[in-house]
Formats: C-alpha cells, structure tokens, sequence
C-alpha cells in the first residue's frame, strides 16, 4: 500500500513537470524541425525534382504545378516527382528510364 501512495505521488508530480515545460518541448521540437529541413536542403534532399530525394515530401496543389516530359519514354508527369539530372537538366519518370536512358547514350558513344 505504502508503494502505490508513493508511485501516485510520483505520477502526479512528473505529471506536474511535463505539463509545466510542455511549451518548452513543443518549441524545442520546432527548431529541431526546421534544423532537420535545413539539412534536407543542403544535402539535396529536399529539392523538387532532385535525383535521389524526397520530391514528393511537400507536394503542390495539383492545378498549379507544371508537367515535364521524360526524355526516355516521353511521358509527362508532374515536376515534383520527376527526376531531374542537375548536369544535363533531363527529366526522368522513373529510375528506370533514367539508366536506359544511359545505356542508350553509352551505346551511341561505343559506336563511334
């Protein structure tokens, strides 16, 4: 009996606690959210259309975004999931397209 007056005591005051810094964690989660986005970015992660990323993490409303056509297969697609190469600007659909793609370019320079 004397455990469980003490164990109510116990819950009680961490209870207390966590209600009190309550805000405090919330802000604090803020600012680790917005540090975890930052990273995102500058790795790349978290641009539209990069190769590898996260395109699809915060997508447009359907009528403003603009379609892209894959440069393998010639199907069009919305540019935030497209898969773009930074050094050529091809858009891609899928991983796919994008390596036969390659193999087609790569055939064409064996055969010069």
């Amino acid at each position: 009996m004397k455990y469980l007056i003490v164990a109510v005591i116990l819950g009680a005051f961490f209870t207390i606690i966590y209600l009190r810094l309550r805000p405090y964690i919330n802000m604090a989660r803020r600012v680790l959210g917005v540090v975890r986005d930052a990273r995102g970015m500058s790795a790349g992660q978290g641009m539209p259309g990069g190769v590898g990323g996260t395109a699809a993490a915060r997508p447009k409303p359907a009528g403003d975004e603009r379609l892209v056509r894959c440069d393998s297969c010639g199907t069009w697609l919305p540019a935030s999931r497209a898969l773009t190469l930074r050094a050529t600007s091809s858009n891609f659909c899928s991983h796919d397209c994008m390596e036969r793609s390659a193999g087609e370019s790569g055939a064409r320079r064996a055969a010069r």
